[in-house]
């Protein structure tokens, strides 16, 4: 047995992180339009919508489908928002319960720089995109005066205990 972590364990780690920061959002919405300048994002709300639609082109792609539209994806309010990463976990559910053994190692385009990678790439790079930005958000919230009330790190989580 590879003792390695489990697709299924990041995602149940990312989907706990995004379930937190939703409950901390809505007990501080005045947070979601900070002004914020990673990613040249602009606000709080545009880096968050920006790693949720990272997080749904790679889950799209993973399943087979295009690029979403972009602006066809609402994001005004709070459940809009993180319904675009709710979607792109669903997805990646379907992706891991669906692909066969092979299917996790054929080369598929990006869309961009000729590049073809695995879905099991494409899936870790959602995650780990997602784990970087949130922790330069943390960051920048806290030096806004906007503490977050737990602890982000992976091994205080209930993943694989």
């Amino acid at each position: 047995m590879d003792p390695g972590i489990q697709l299924l364990e990041l995602l149940a780690y990312n989907a706990d992180e995004t379930n937190h920061w939703k409950r901390w959002f809505a007990d501080h919405p005045a947070a979601l339009d900070l002004p914020c300048d990673v990613a040249s994002a602009g606000t709080v709300r545009t880096l968050v919508r920006h790693i949720f639609l990272t997080e749904l082109v790679f889950a799209n792609y993973s399943v087979g489908l295009p690029r979403p539209d972009f602006e066809k994806l609402p994001a005004a309010t709070l459940e809009e928002l993180f319904a675009i990463s709710e979607e792109a976990h669903a997805k990646f559910r379907e992706a891991i319960a669906n692909t066969n053994p092979e299917g996790w190692t054929e080369l598929l385009p990006l869309g961009f720089r000729d590049m073809k990678v695995s879905r099991r790439k494409m899936v870790v790079q959602a995650i780990w995109h997602g784990i970087h930005h949130r922790g330069q958000l943390a960051t920048l919230l806290r030096q806004h005066g906007f503490k977050q009330d737990w602890i982000h790190d992976f091994i205080l989580t209930t993943v694989m205990e």
